[in-house]
């Protein structure tokens, strides 16, 4: 009995380790996230189509051609101006030295419009579209002269096709950005054979061999612009859809569509290697005379769709994902930060040819926030209801645009 309780009885304590044996456990080390390196803001808008009473509104606003051309784009400078790198399509010659006439769907501006643009905030214009041919070959290559003399990029046209179908590299912020610049639709497709004055005719193979040799060349990133689609129709047709979707899978990552004169749908499309591209298949007009006689409440939302674009606003962004398990660095150019951005052109003209009107182009929702604005500020019956019909009509325009987009592309709602 004695033995048992001894042996149930409590154990000494055991004898402390000498302090050199005492050490913290090693814990792996978690990894902290990727560590950015630099960002480039881009903003990308649709066609600047200079119809007759665009010109007017710009010659009523000032006697300074190119302060009258400024004055229409000045409520949405700011945005265009926040912007590392900003993109439109010019669709009109700019050839006074040929002008040939301007009449329905055949266009020309004057000189004064590419420093306006630029005053803007604009960086590349794209000079391939239907409108390229308008004042003949002539026209085509003053624009194309024209534009050399200015201080934006531009792609899309060349001396030959081979020049036409290059990509230009513009540099912001340490990421090196390739542009090239194409359209499937012409009126007139004037080109003459590859060793001739050129606009480049897509080809997605062609392309994706620019977009090859633009990487070799240094370009981190790679934008295709795209003039194509059946026109006031508010999605992309098969065939554009099948050639974007090539594009980015062969290594584009930013598509920008343009020439429905309506916005189309954003798309994010995610690659093998766990990178994405984004699509943008009609950013829908900038600024034009289209649907002048627009009446909110009578005629359909639909009718005003040419009067609705985009500013598509993306990021690129280097992060540094530390080493490999091979002790190579991990580098990338990624995008992010997709947000499609609604814009509104105001239009007074009430009619075809107008000799003052008033015509602007500004973001939806600064528009709407200068009603709520005007409403809250309303003394009068009349004040009163002209703040609620515009609220009504922008606000309407906002969820038209949101419906034709996409969900969770939009900004928030002002």
């Amino acid at each position: 009995m004695l033995l048992l309780l001894l042996a149930c009885g409590p154990r000494p304590p055991l004898a402390p380790p000498p302090p050199d044996a005492v050490s913290a456990p090693v814990l792996p080390k978690r990894w902290a996230g990727p560590a950015e390196l630099s960002r480039v803001r881009m903003v990308a808008v649709g066609d600047v189509l200079m119809h007759t009473n665009v010109k007017n509104s710009a010659k009523a606003a000032n006697e300074d051609a190119q302060k009258g051309m400024e004055a229409l784009f000045s409520q949405v400078k700011p945005l265009i101006e926040s912007a590392d790198l900003a993109f439109a399509n010019l669709e009109t010659p700019v050839a006074p030295d040929h002008h040939k006439g301007t009449r329905s769907m055949v266009f020309n501006a004057a000189p004064e419009l590419l420093p306006a643009l630029y005053a803007t905030g604009f960086d590349v214009l794209s000079f391939a579209n239907n409108h390229v041919y308008d004042q003949g070959r002539d026209g085509f290559e003053e624009t194309m002269e024209r534009l050399d003399a200015s201080e934006m990029t531009w792609i899309g046209g060349g001396a030959d096709c081979a020049a036409a179908r290059k990509a230009r590299l513009v540099t912001q912020n340490e990421i090196t950005v390739a542009f090239i610049g194409s359209s499937k639709v012409y009126n007139d497709n004037m080109n003459l054979g590859e060793d001739k004055a050129c606009s480049f005719e897509l080809s997605v193979e062609q392309a994706l061999a620019e977009t090859e040799a633009a990487r070799a060349a240094g370009a981190d990133l790679v934008v295709v612009s795209v003039h194509w689609g059946r026109e006031y129709r508010t999605f992309p047709e098969q065939s554009e859809v099948d050639d974007a979707h090539a594009l980015v899978n062969g290594g584009v990552d930013l598509v920008l569509g343009h020439h429905a004169h309506v916005v189309q749908p954003v798309e994010v499309l995610h690659r093998e290697d766990g990178s994405v591209g984004v699509i943008a298949y009609s950013l829908g007009n900038f600024i034009s005379n289209q649907r002048y006689d627009y009446k909110h409440g009578v005629q359909s939302l639909d009718y005003g769709n040419p009067r609705d674009g985009l500013a598509l606003q993306i990021d690129a962004v280097r992060k540094d994902y530390g080493e490999a398990p091979d002790g190579s660095p991990q580098v990338r150019v990624e995008l992010a930060n997709v947000v499609a951005i609604p814009l509104w052109t105001d239009n007074d003209a009430g009619r075809i040819v107008h000799p003052t009107p008033v015509i602007r182009v500004i973001p939806t929702a600064d528009a709407l926030e200068a009603a709520y604005a005007q409403l809250d500020a309303a003394e009068t019956v009349e004040e009163d209801l002209a703040a609620k019909q515009r609220i009504a009509l922008l606000e309407d325009r906002w969820n038209q645009v949101e419906d034709i987009v996409g969900e969770g592309m939009m900004p928030k709602h002002p």
